[in-house]
């Protein structure tokens, strides 16, 4: 359970906070007057004034902390928004019971559609029927829930606009159950829920400019009043505009929070001021009536809520505070006072640093960063004292009397008495940011921590009694055993040691360098310790051995109880875990703070009878927590068994006392003074006061006398009146009765004839109704007819266009997928080599500053030996002034120690120099990672660059598809209108042989028919001759019968012939469609697949022309060596190497020569057939004539070649280079025109600006490499460009320099 934590031995239940957490939306409201609810930690906490007395609702196990509550109407349900663990899910909302405080509902999971990762505000409905939630970012969706039932919304809907601006409250109006409220930055809207849906509510906030609606609060009369941030209010009415109160604060402070009550409404507006309008029957319909401020709390409101019966206003500060104001005597309020009282007590308004308790009284002491010092009794549930300081608290310990507590600022630890109005300091140590400090169980001593050092002082003198060194880090914790002989510490080195106080000794330690401890506890009799770290583990130390509990997360706190027998640890995630003692790896968990990090545990300490545990964290709250054994004991009656009692002693100063009696002698004296002077006044009026009366009383009897006599003649008078008015009455009467029977006969006849006019007209009105509905049915029909004659056409166009349309995004979402995998092959290419170097790099980086730590551990040895040398000398020092006869013999000792030391400095240079070498070495290493980010930059830049490239192409495709498309539908649409005018004339043709049919038939029907009657008129001819024989006329009637009455005529049989003609022809024509359009698509991928295709070639090929360009350069350089190497002969040998013999050195060059010339012609051979193969391939794809090339070699294989990924560079400028040198090696072969002499030979240019020679070329083949990529990446197409001048190639092949015959022979 998370209320309380309950084990084998002890239950955790808290009792009481000191606190309020302010970053929940609506965090306070009022159940009745006397009880109010808010959020403090993880729980909601109900709070009766009277009694100071506290309920907890949890919060849900597992979330992250309260981010949103809302009050139902009726005050019967709260609903409370949470943030779930994971940050991919969505918060969830729970529905609590007050009555029972149980659950009642949690709320589904919102709809997929919604986004919403937060929640900024809940609202219930008038009736508490439905629940409303405001969504945050991205999408700001509005959801509404029937909360009683488990089902999804009944309706969302996003309210914020396209800039996602922030919405800041939402709310019911609570006269109204389906009208909705929404504000925030530029959005005032309003929506209402109708049939399962919210429906906007059209809305005119005039032509006011948008502005930033901060707060909002609904009126009567559906009116809503709204606060800007400039501190406006305006009164909107029914979803319009209607005006802005003359008496807005407007002081551009914003409107922070709106609640409306009976008499008019209260705002608060940013920097703590509190505003009362008032109702008024006048245009404004508001006024200003006084306006408070929050004296000293330079802060914004976040929340105000009213009373039930309106006596009381209750406010939440940013601050973390609750003030009241009191409603019912506002008119005797004076503004400039400050009128606001703390609901409870006043709040630490920051994270608490520092919690003890004591002995003697029930007392707890904290301290935080709002720079306070607080003592709260925990039994009264108030605050004692509280004193502003100038330092931030860090530390404080409380001593066992209650009088003193010892609290560690920045700048100083400070000794401070406790007086019984008061907090004064007694004494000052130079401690600086004291972290932990402890007094002693019996109060004589306190240790201090001073960094890694624990300074132990008497605490009545305040003197240094000893240090305990042996931690190399900041020490966290230290613990006294009861009997106050030893001590137990634990620091951020993974050091926890024991220590003897009698000689401030180490007796005991245990060292994990792997773990940073932050708390530690220990039994009475000090053999077994606990400590909890950075490493989620609960470490049990018992002599050498530990043994190690897994917690699954951080433990900042452990406390063990007095009797041993309860062990408690604080986590970070604001959680208090009880174990089992003797621990056995079970616990339980109770949430108290909040989420982690804000809401961790930071001290916590228990009751010295064992009944109350102590938590305090970051959120800034105090708790209070009961402690129950198994049965449900206290563990307070220790001290009811005990018989100790609570001391009731406090500090007052000797000056105090003195000024106090003082005070009271010379009030009492004052009050002497008053009283006899209140006697003499109070005769003084009762003798006025008797006057007065006896004049009033004779007054009183004169005017009641005249009032009888005047009443008298106004009784008379009034009797005279009656009777004269009843004659008239009666006159009126008489005449009123003859005037009404003339009237009445009159108006008999006017409604006769209007009677038979109605009449008249109603029959006339009756027959237009007949005729016009007769025209109304006739219009109906045929419009009907035509609408579905429409329909039926457009359905079929539609679904023609549909299937055209799916064949155009299949098509692009192809071409999205190549492109994409385009794109990602080469992201991966770049990521993969920037982390490759990164990785190298890391490693190396890692490896060095581990070499750097173990020479710097090796150095601390070192230091370490000398210190013991340097202790050793000293010792010799000693035992030479004691034996001065052994000088001699120990003297040789002394110096090897000497030179030993000398050796050791020596040593311990070296490896300084070492250390600093190593130094520069990691911080050559960061330079070059610093590079090398240098370098992934532009690489970045680069592939923007590539891509803003590659979009023109895309936007001329798209356009160009598009016309396409439009021509295509054009042409489907012509197709479509001729297949249905060949329909239509089909079906008229059948329809006209049908007809012929149908009167040929007809036709000889009638002449059958025709003959039929003739037969029978001749048959009744016959058989009426024998009239007069009955006997024969019977027969010549049976046989006229039989002739013509039993033959069976034949059924006329419809023609169905011609509607199976038709529906043949209609399928046929179908079918032709669809193989049509089958044939269509074949020949659209037969065409795609040859472009594919001629696209692969083209790779493939300008691949190969790559190869051929590096094969000429390699043969450039070989060609530059050569001729440097015989300008290096030619240098070195002068005259002499004139006049050798040219047959050896000469042939070999020759040959060189030769061979080179040779490479160089097949080069030019195939860069000829590579272009006439890129040529071949461009004017495929151009769709003109291909002209046949006499042989492609390799153009077979390179359509055989797997495409490369990587984006080749241009062929620019090396057709020209193979033809300047094919011509150059044709002239020297053949005996042409020479260059000139060897050492006139110009030096090869390089192809990149770089530093020597080859660091350029090797710098310009990545140059080369790099502009080629953004060349080829153009468009997505690989091309070719014009080649560059002859003149390019110059100084790279020999005979082609600067001279007039080079060029010639070029």
């Amino acid at each position: 359970m998370s209320g309380a934590a309950s084990t084998g031995n002890a239950t955790v239940t808290p009792k009481h906070v000191f606190g309020l957490k302010a970053d929940v939306t609506d965090n306070v409201a009022y159940l009745d007057e006397q009880t109010s609810i808010f959020p403090a930690g993880h729980n909601l906490v109900i709070h009766n004034t009277e009694q100071r007395s506290q309920k907890f609702v949890p919060g849900t196990d597992g979330s992250l902390g309260i981010i949103a509550m809302a009050v139902s109407n009726n005050r019967k349900f709260v609903a409370i928004a949470e943030r779930p663990e994971r940050p991919t899910d969505k918060p969830f909302v729970t529905v609590y019971d007050l009555h029972t405080l149980r659950k009642r509902r949690t709320l589904p999971a919102p709809p997929p559609e919604v986004e919403s990762r937060d929640l900024v505000g809940l609202a219930f409905s008038p009736d508490s029927k439905t629940l409303l939630t405001m969504g945050g970012a991205p999408d700001w969706t509005l959801c509404v829930w029937a909360w009683e039932k488990a089902k999804p919304p009944l309706a969302h809907l996003r309210v914020s606009n396209p800039q996602h601006a922030e919405i800041r409250q939402v709310s019911f109006s609570p006269y109204d159950n389906t009208a909705i409220c929404v504000t925030g930055n530029g959005i005032c809207k309003f929506c209402r829920v109708q049939d399962a849906s919210l429906k906007p509510i059209p809305a005119a906030m005039g032509r006011r400019e948008p502005q930033v609606y901060t707060a909002h609060a609904w009126l009567a009369d559906d009116r809503v009043l709204v606060g800007t941030e400039a501190g406006n209010l305006l009164v909107v009415d029914s979803g319009e505009f209607k005006l802005e109160l003359q008496h807005s604060p407007a002081d551009g402070n914003a409107i922070e929070a709106i609640a409306a009550y009976s008499k008019g409404f209260l705002c608060a507006s940013d920097g703590g001021v509190v505003h009362a309008y008032e109702r008024t029957e006048e245009r404004e319909l508001f006024k200003r009536a006084k306006s408070f401020s929050l004296e000293g709390l330079h802060t914004s409101v976040c929340t105000l809520a009213v009373s039930p019966l309106e006596e009381q206003m209750l406010c939440s500060l940013a601050s973390a505070q609750l003030f009241t104001l009191q409603l019912s005597n506002m008119d005797i309020l004076k503004p400039d006072d400050m009128n606001f009282e703390p609901l409870s007590q006043v709040f630490h308004t920051g994270p608490v640093t520092g919690l003890d308790t004591c002995v003697r009284k029930p007392l707890i002491a904290t301290c935080g960063r709002d720079h306070t010092v607080r003592v709260w009794n925990y039994l009264e549930r108030t605050m004692e004292l509280s004193k502003t300081f100038t330092e931030e608290a860090h530390s404080l310990a409380f001593h066992p009397s209650g009088l003193s507590v010892l609290v560690g600022f920045a700048d100083k630890l400070r000794l401070l008495n406790l007086l019984i109005d008061d907090i004064r300091p007694f004494k000052e140590l130079a401690i600086r940011a004291c972290k932990e400090c402890r007094f002693s169980h019996g109060g004589q001593y306190f240790a201090a921590v001073n960094g890694n050092t624990i300074q132990i002082y008497a605490t009545y003198t305040c003197d240094n009694i000893g240090n305990l060194r042996g931690h190399n880090q900041k020490v966290r914790s230290v613990v006294w055993t009861p009997d106050d002989t030893k001590l137990i510490s634990c620091g951020q080195d993974g050091a926890v040691y024991e220590w003897s106080l009698r000689d401030f000794k180490r007796v005991g330690e245990n060292v994990l360098k792997s773990c940073q401890y932050t708390s530690c506890a220990c039994t009475a009799d000090a053999r077994a310790i606990f400590a909890v770290g950075s490493d989620k583990k609960l470490r049990e130390i018992v002599g050498d051995t530990a043994k190690e509990h897994d917690l699954g997360a951080t433990a900042l706190q452990v406390v063990l109880s007095h009797s041993g027998r309860m062990l408690f640890a604080g986590m970070d995630t604001g959680q208090v875990r009880s174990f089992k003692f003797p621990l056995n790896g079970e616990w339980t968990d109770a949430s108290v703070h909040g989420a982690p990090g804000p809401g961790a545990v930071q001290k916590m300490r228990i009751s010295y009878d064992d009944s109350f545990l102590f938590t305090v964290g970051d959120d800034g709250c105090v708790y209070v927590c009961e402690i129950k054994d198994r049965d449900g004991r206290i563990g307070g009656t220790k001290r009811d068994k005990e018989g100790l009692g609570w001391a009731e002693e406090v500090l007052v100063t000797k000056t105090d006392l003195e000024e106090k009696t003082q005070q009271m002698l010379e009030l009492r004296a004052k009050v002497e003074d008053l009283q006899s002077q209140n006697d003499y006044q109070l005769r003084i009026k009762e003798l006025n006061h008797a006057e007065k009366l006896k004049e009033v009383s004779d007054r009183f009897t004169h005017e009641v006398e005249a009032a009888r006599r005047n009443y008298e003649l106004l009784l008379q008078n009034k009797n005279d009146s009656e009777l004269e008015f009843e004659e008239k009455l009666r006159q009126l009467e008489a005449r009123h009765e003859q005037t009404l029977q003339g009237t009445e006969s009159t108006y008999q006849q006017k409604i006769m004839a209007e009677v038979e006019r109605y009449q008249s007209l109603q029959s006339e009105k009756d027959m237009l109704a007949e005729r016009w509905e007769e025209q109304h049915a006739l219009l109906q029909e045929g419009h009907e007819r035509a609408l579905q004659e429409l329909t039926d056409e457009y359905d079929t166009k539609l679904q023609e266009d549909a299937l055209v349309l799916e064949n155009v995004r299949k098509e692009k979402a192809a071409l999205e997928a190549t492109f994409e995998e385009t794109r990602t092959q080469i992201e991966e290419d770049v990521d993969r080599e920037v982390h490759e170097l990164r990785t190298n790099y890391e490693a190396r980086l890692a490896h060095e500053k581990n070499e750097a730590l173990r020479l710097k551990g090796e150095n601390g040895i070192m230091n370490k030996k000398f210190v013991s040398l340097q202790k050793e000398i000293d010792e010799q020092k000693e035992e030479i002034s004691a034996l001065f006869n052994n000088k001699k013999e120990l003297y040789g000792q002394i110096q090897s120690l000497e030179k030993d030391i000398v050796g050791l400095k020596r040593e311990i240079k070296e490896r300084d120099e070492t250390i600093s070498d190593k130094e520069k070495r990691i911080y050559d290493l960061k330079k070059k990672n610093q590079e090398l980010e240098k370098f992934k930059f532009v690489l970045d830049y680069k592939i923007k660059e590539l891509k803003k490239q590659i979009e023109p192409r895309e936007v001329d495709i798209m356009d160009m598809r598009e016309q396409i498309r439009k021509m295509d539908e054009e042409l489907e649409r012509y197709h479509f209108q001729n297949q249905e005018l060949d329909l239509r004339i089909h079906e008229q043709k059948l329809r006209l042989d049908g007809m012929q049919r149908e009167i040929k038939t007809q036709r000889t029907k009638l002449s059958d028919a025709a003959a039929d009657v003739h037969a029978f008129k001749s048959g009744l001819h016959d058989t009426i001759q024998h009239i007069q024989d009955p006997r024969r006329l019977k027969e010549k009637v049976k046989e006229l019968y039989q002739r013509h009455a039993t033959d069976h005529t034949p059924t006329a049989r419809i023609e169905q012939d011609l509607h199976a003609e038709y529906a043949r022809q209609r399928e046929y024509l179908e079918k032709s469609v669809e193989s049509l359009k089958r044939k269509l698509n074949k020949n659209m991928e037969l065409h795609r697949q040859d472009n594919a295709r001629m696209m692969q070639e083209n790779v493939a090929l300008i691949k190969e022309v790559n190869e051929l360009r590096r094969d000429l350069r390699s043969v450039a350089q070989a060609g530059r060596q050569v001729y440097g190497g015989l300008n290096a002969g030619a240098a070195g040998t002068g005259a002499a190497g004139q006049r050798a013999d040219p047959g050896g050195g000469g042939d070999k060059q020759h040959a060189m020569l030769g061979e080179l010339r040779n490479q160089v012609l097949s080069l030019q051979d195939k860069l000829a057939a590579a272009h006439a193969e890129i040529q071949r391939l461009r004017m495929e794809a151009a769709g003109g004539p291909q002209p046949r090339a006499a042989s492609r070699p390799g153009s077979e294989a390179a359509l055989h070649r797997p495409v490369s990924r990587e984006q080749l560079p241009t062929m620019e400028g090396f057709e020209a280079q193979a033809a300047a040198m094919g011509a150059a090696m044709r002239v020297s072969a053949s005996g042409g025109a020479a260059p000139g002499p060897l050492g006139e030979v110009p030096a090869p240019r390089a192809h990149a600006q770089g530093g020597g020679e080859g660091e350029g070329e090797e710098r310009g083949g990545e140059a080369v490499h790099v502009a080629a990529d953004s060349e080829a990446a153009e468009g997505g197409a690989l091309q070719m460009d014009a080649p560059p001048e002859p003149d390019d190639l110059a100084g790279v092949v020999p005979g082609q320099g600067d001279s007039g015959e080079g060029d010639g022979a070029a």
